[in-house]
């Protein structure tokens, strides 16, 4: 099977890694979920369709720090739009994607949770697994849980904007009945998998939860985009309620907002959107330690643009650089940038 997956590969589209980044095909502007893959030893990549309707690119980035492309994940049928975030790969090998409707201008309820299934180490297909979200973004996998964010619970974006997590366990997912969430009426009226709810303060980052990651004692940890927080969430047994909350991050004079994370050991690694910088904090201490920083720029030479996801393999830290044209244009060249850590 590791083969023929690799004799597959080597028919795919092939870009390659340049001056500390790895350079994307002129179609995918928008660079942002990425998740490491313990079973093969590769990073996985996906590309909204943001800024244009269409399909999802899927890559592959192995080791020699080579991309390839190897699926489209389909837009949604409604508004031609695949708005792929948060990823990882579940128990079962199949990919778990967050597709955020509302990054693609579509705020009306109409984001999913999707599977795509791996048959051999392939996609072969996408599986709609939950609807009636507004922004799915950041995404983990725990246990037997799926968690992910929703980075606004209302179609408007009011101050303070409410958000949180949702959780779902992976047994109870059936493509064949994609369950309907209940929209968010309160803090005591919601969906029953709404596990985790907070409030962000910021009246110019209107941005709600955002990354999400474990650790491997099964704590959840989830970004507040616009109020420089991290969550850090002690569950029950059972994995779908939270027992306790603590706030990991005690030093945010560095920061100025947290998009993806990266759950590491004793280190959370994340993405400093409007920083344009990537960034790491103990999470035991809580101090921030800027570890790249650069203007917002073309992204050229490795250096980061508008950056908003972190995947670790290794001494390597990826850093997707997605570009959205928010006080920034878009242009290329669409890049990740490849970090050495020490």
């Amino acid at each position: 099977m590791r083969i023929c997956f690799a004799l597959w590969l080597l028919s795919a589209v092939t870009v390659f890694a340049e001056n500390g980044m790895v350079r994307l095909p002129d179609d995918c502007r928008t660079p942002d979920g990425m998740t490491y893959n313990a079973a093969d030893g590769n990073i996985y990549l996906v590309v909204p369709a943001t800024l244009a309707e269409g399909d999802a690119p899927l890559f592959v980035i192995g080791p020699d720090d080579q991309a390839r492309e190897i699926y489209r994940i389909p837009a949604h049928p409604e508004t031609k739009h695949a708005g792929t975030l948060g990823i990882a790969f579940g128990p079962d090998g199949n990919l778990y994607v967050a597709d955020s409707q509302e990054i693609c201008g579509h705020p009306e309820h109409l984001g999913r949770l999707l599977r795509v299934v791996f048959e051999q180490g392939k996609p072969v297909r996408t599986e709609v697994l939950a609807t009636g979200f507004i922004a799915p973004n950041g995404l983990t996998i725990s246990g037997n849980h799926v968690y992910f964010c929703e980075t606004r619970v209302t179609e408007d974006t009011p101050t303070p904007l409410t958000s949180g997590l949702f959780c779902f366990a992976l047994d109870t997912l059936d493509p064949k009945k994609p369950y309907r969430a209940r929209p968010y009426v309160s803090a005591d009226d919601h969906d029953p998998h709404f596990l985790f709810s907070f409030q962000t303060h910021d009246p110019v980052s209107r941005v709600g939860a955002n990354g999400c990651g474990a650790s491997a004692d099964g704590k959840i940890y989830v970004a507040n985009f616009g109020d420089e927080q991290i969550y850090e969430l002690t569950l029950t047994p059972t994995g779908d309620a939270v027992k306790s909350v603590r706030e990991v991050i005690r030093d945010k004079e560095k920061t100025e907002s947290i998009d993806g994370i990266r759950v590491d050991g004793d280190t959370i690694y994340f993405a400093d959107f409007l920083g344009n910088a990537v960034r790491r904090v103990g999470i035991a201490e809580g101090v921030v330690q800027t570890l790249a920083e650069n203007p917002v720029g073309t992204g050229a030479g490795g250096q980061l643009d508008r950056c908003s996801e972190v995947c670790r393999r290794g001494a390597k830290l990826y850093v997707s650089n997605i570009d959205l044209p928010f006080d920034n244009e878009n242009d290329p060249p669409n890049t990740l940038t490849i970090l050495e850590l020490p």
